[in-house]
């Protein structure tokens, strides 16, 4: 619970636009229960001046009820307008700001999560947070404000249709529903591990459907999968269940508060204190007052579901932050904390002004990260050392599985490596530590005699362009996947890259050449296009074409020849070995080793 007081909390982020949407529902609904008592005021006095052959002024009445009528629908309209935008800059804030925390994420604890899981925290997880606002947060300032003003109104006229109207609606529209919820709270909890469920099963199937077919195995999955969402189902149906319940409650309360006060109402008209038209006006307006609190209990029974929702984004949220690859008493992490707690809620300013900032900014807040950016820019050399390093995985059993055990070694950008291995040997686990990615159990790593500890990722990973041995791509055109890492490149240094990893053929082939949109993660073109695509966007990252020069960078392939012929991943490696230094080829072939200057062998 103490998460979701932490989330209801960012409200004060859109403080005036919040305050400002309560306002407008408030006045909205009002605005709606004075028209139901002003044309219940009129309708009665209309009857009795009838009766009573009295003379009776129906032009004000009924400009008033017109006037009612027309503010209510501007009115539903304003509010909606302000309470959305202002859940909308809530959100777009809170992404953001997840997205921010997410790249402190640790390979390690990324690897706990499946990809589904991760998508859902940030995506539907974080979007169910926006009830927290427009659906608990405004409902219940609305009931509480509106139980104000009638409790005040019926005061004046009488002490005990106050207290029964006021009685009734805090029994229907709080105290109920807080029961029927406590009911519900069990098919709440199993709808959200349901969903979370049935949302990796449908990612596990997708994903390996063809073995399944294969295997013979897809119908038994498909089945698995129509029985957790049957279950799903039926959770769902018995908090609908309750939700009406809920309703049918608040439509017999109101009906009973009607006609109790109606009831109470006859002395006071006996005695000449109130009209009959006031009688029925009073008594109308306090049942039609429960249209404010037809959303509590909806507001009540999704509350152990975001509650859930809110403790998987404040963890992943805990997770980032507690992972962040800055020094914790460093200069620079404690501005970006402080930039935090001053930063404005529109998602421009926290796009601009967040932990994105500090790819940017970062470099002068830390004098020694600045000394190892001077180091860097006066001399094309930059040194790794590794030493005494000692890494292993976790596994889901309890066990740990060693990769590398007291490894030392060193990297001079000034020189070409390969590092050759049988898979599962820790190729790419080397990579990683290289890059930051992963953190060594034991031992250190230095750049240019700064250890990897004190430093930023930022720093590290700018001494870096890697091609990954999995391929990553982005929707958009082939230009579109350069300029995501250099905004700044030119479509000749793009060609000349394409070149180098011999893709200019099929430049030609395409209709729109560079201009070719490749479709969702690149599935447009084959695997080893793709493949080569990377090759050649590592390229352009590490600054090889064009008239840059040799910046001391470091070019890591990792098993930059899967998918290609022998013939052709010696050719491509070969041409790369030959136009720069510091490239570190991770291999278990022989490509590449005959032009490297050291070869490592795990």
């Amino acid at each position: 619970m103490g998460q979701y007081w932490h989330f209801l909390g960012l409200v004060r982020k859109e403080l005036y636009g919040a305050l400002f949407g309560v306002f407008m529902s408030f006045i909205a609904t009002f605005s709606s229960i004075a028209l139901m008592g002003t044309a219940t005021w009129f309708l009665t006095a209309m009857a009795v001046h009838g009766v009573l052959d009295i003379a009776l002024n129906i032009f004000i009445p009924s400009a008033l009820i017109r006037l009612l009528a027309l503010s209510r629908t501007l009115l539903r309209y304003g509010e909606r307008y302000y309470t959305h935008d202002a859940t909308f800059r809530l959100i777009a804030y809170l992404r953001v700001f997840l997205f921010e925390r997410a790249l402190d994420l640790k390979i390690e604890d990324a690897l706990k999560l499946k990809s589904s899981d991760l998508q859902r925290r940030m995506q539907s997880d974080l979007e169910r947070l926006e009830m927290i606002y427009v659906r608990q947060f405004v409902p219940f300032a609305c009931a509480f404000l509106l139980g104000l003003v009638l409790g005040g109104v019926l005061l004046a006229f009488s002490p005990l249709m106050a207290f029964t109207a006021l009685s009734l609606m805090v029994v229907s529209g709080v105290i109920l529903p807080y029961v029927l919820t406590r009911f519900a709270r069990l098919y709440s909890e199993q709808q959200s591990s349901l969903a979370i469920h049935l949302n990796d099963d449908m990612s596990d199937f997708i994903h390996g459907f063809f073995d399944l077919v294969l295997l013979g195995k897809h119908y038994e999955r498909a089945q698995r999968f129509l029985q957790t969402a049957q279950t799903l189902a039926k959770a769902r149906a018995k908090i609908i269940y309750y939700d009406q319940l809920s309703q049918v409650f608040l439509m017999t309360f109101s009906e009973l508060t009607l006609f109790l006060l109606l009831i109470q109402c006859v002395p006071l008209v006996v005695a000449g204190e109130i009209s009959s038209p006031q009688m029925m006006m009073l008594s109308v307006v306090a049942m039609v007052s429960y249209e404010v609190l037809t959303p509590l209990s909806a507001a009540f029974l999704n509350l152990p579901y975001v509650i859930h929702s809110a403790n998987r984004v404040s963890s992943l949220l805990h997770i980032t932050k507690d992972n962040a690859d800055l020094n914790p008493n460093s200069e620079a992490l404690v501005k970006k904390e402080e930039h935090f707690a001053r930063s404005s809620s529109s998602a421009s300013m926290a796009a601009s002004g967040g932990v994105l900032s500090r790819f940017s900014s970062l470099t002068n807040n830390s004098h020694q990260e600045q000394a190892v950016q001077n180091t860097a820019a006066n001399s094309v050399v930059n040194k790794i050392d590794i030493k005494d390093v000692y890494f292993s995985y976790e596994l889901n059993d309890g066990q740990t599985l060693e990769v590398l055990d007291n490894f030392s070694c060193t990297f001079s950008s000034d020189q070409n490596y390969v590092i050759k291995a049988p898979s599962g040997h820790g190729k790419s686990t080397l990579v990683l530590l290289l890059t930051s990615l992963l953190y060594p159990k034991q031992g250190e790593l230095y750049l240019n005699g700064h250890a990897y500890s004190s430093l930023s990722a930022k720093q590290i990973r700018s001494t870096f362009a890697v091609a990954l041995q999995d391929i990553s791509l982005f929707s958009g055109s082939i230009l579109e996947t350069f300029k995501q890492i250099q905004p700044k490149v030119t479509k000749e240094e793009v060609l000349q890259a394409l070149s180098i990893v011999e893709l200019t053929d099929l430049i030609d082939e395409l209709p729109n050449g560079l201009d070719e949109w490749l479709g969702s993660t690149g599935l447009t073109i084959s695997g080893g296009q793709a493949r080569r695509l990377c090759l050649a966007r590592a390229l352009v990252a590490v600054g090889a074409v064009g008239d840059k020069g040799d910046n001391g960078k470091f070019l890591v392939l990792d098993e930059p020849g899967e998918g290609l012929d022998e013939a052709q991943e010696l050719r491509i490696i070969e041409r790369i070995q030959k136009m720069r230094k510091g490239v570190i080829i991770i291999t278990h072939k022989q490509a590449g080793i005959a032009l490297a200057d050291h070869l490592l062998t795990l």
